[in-house]
């Protein structure tokens, strides 16, 4: 601030040594000398305001939660030195010593999303469980506590610290809950943790500039305007959608599937384009409704079957609309759910299916948008 008040007064100087001079009709060699010699001490000062952190308290370096707050089922959540990305403190979610816990352990804080806003965490996490019935994540909630995406979820064990980073930028000027938890069903011979640290939510920097003052190599007696450019408008990006998509790991569970490495269910989050829509078809479990999406690298043909529990999703906080089908050709969908193989002809992704199986504990979901990836609608 200092630099552009002292730029900004050099320049009134500059002007009035240009006007100034012994006679009334021009400027005297001397003082012109003078003023070029001003003019090309002058720095230009350009102000940059960098993007402030929407986070509180984001390396929990205060030795304590606050104003975090422990919002899982369960209050396993401590702030410890056991393990730090930078300083000395991290949070640490779930425990590292068996028994795994049972319920949910989370931490949650309330913030106002930025413009072009970027979260950014480095997580270490560990677990001797499978996904099937434990779980590392991150989701957006409402200030009400619905979930509005999950960011993340996988049961992995990464031997040290890990980057991750979302846009948020369609949730801009919202205030909203970020939430970083751990699942686990209470078995006596595992566990699961994620520890926490260094959390950022930033949005754009903006920069303003600072005048400059130009030396005139022929002085006049007056000085001239100089014709200031009009500003013109710069595009916008169109924000994405802060939704889960990991089609490479959908790939590679399907080729573990195939090979036999694996045979349990397993939670996983694709996103792609709608090829085909089926009317709505009763089983005994009650009224289905059937989609397929594409999955680029998916085996042949290329396509997996997205089936939705008609009777369920009336149950659910973001219910889709009552008439099927409520997805057409050529959306865009994000879909969480619980892929199932019982062979190459018979697998699907179930969204629903913790409402038909008491030992699913994943709710999943469905986000419709437009064919280009904008104006999305979530059903869970």
């Amino acid at each position: 601030m200092h630099k552009r008040v002292f730029a900004a007064g050099v320049l009134v100087a500059l002007a009035l040594a240009a006007c100034s001079g012994s006679g009334s009709t021009g400027v005297t060699p001397n003082a012109a000398n003078s003023a070029q010699e001003l003019a090309k001490s002058v720095v230009r000062v350009a102000a940059t305001t960098a993007p402030a952190n929407a986070i509180a308290n984001p390396g929990f370096e205060t030795g304590s939660l606050s104003p975090w707050t422990s919002c899982g089922s369960v209050n396993d959540v401590t702030v410890t030195t056991a393990q730090a990305h930078a300083g000395s403190y991290s949070a640490l979610i779930g425990t590292t010593a068996k028994p795994e816990i049972d319920g949910t352990a989370a931490v949650c804080q309330t913030v106002t999303v930025p413009t072009g806003g970027t979260l950014t965490f480095w997580v270490y996490e560990g677990t001797t469980d499978s996904i099937e019935y434990v779980d590392q994540e991150a989701d957006v909630l409402s200030t009400s506590g619905t979930k509005l995406a999950q960011l993340y979820s996988e049961a992995d064990t990464t031997n040290g610290w890990e980057e991750k980073s979302f846009s948020l930028s369609s949730y801009a000027g919202e205030t909203v809950q970020l939430y970083f938890g751990v699942k686990g069903n209470g078995y006596s011979k595992d566990y699961v943790y994620e520890y926490l640290d260094d959390v950022s939510l930033t949005g754009t920097a903006t920069a303003s500039p600072s005048p400059t003052a130009s030396a005139s190599s022929s002085p006049t007696s007056s000085p001239t305007a100089s014709p200031t450019a009009s500003p013109t408008s710069a595009p916008t990006a169109t924000p994405t959608p802060a939704y889960a998509c990991n089609n490479s790991g959908f790939v590679t569970d399907q080729s573990e599937f195939e090979s036999g490495e694996i045979s349990a269910d397993q939670l996983v989050d694709v996103c792609g384009q709608v090829t085909q829509v089926l009317a709505a078809k009763k089983t005994s479990s009650g009224d289905h409704g059937y989609f397929y999406v594409s999955i680029p690298g998916s085996a042949s043909p290329g396509t997996i079957e997205i089936v939705s529990n008609l009777d369920a999703m009336g149950e659910d906080p973001n219910p889709p609309p009552t008439t099927w089908p409520w997805v057409a050709v050529g959306d865009y969908v994000y879909v969480q759910g619980r892929y199932y193989y019982d062979s190459s002809s018979s697998q699907g992704i179930d969204w629903t299916e913790d409402d038909t199986d008491s030992n699913w504990e994943h709710t999943g979901y469905v986000v419709v948008c437009s064919s280009a990836g904008t104006s999305c609608n979530l059903y869970e």
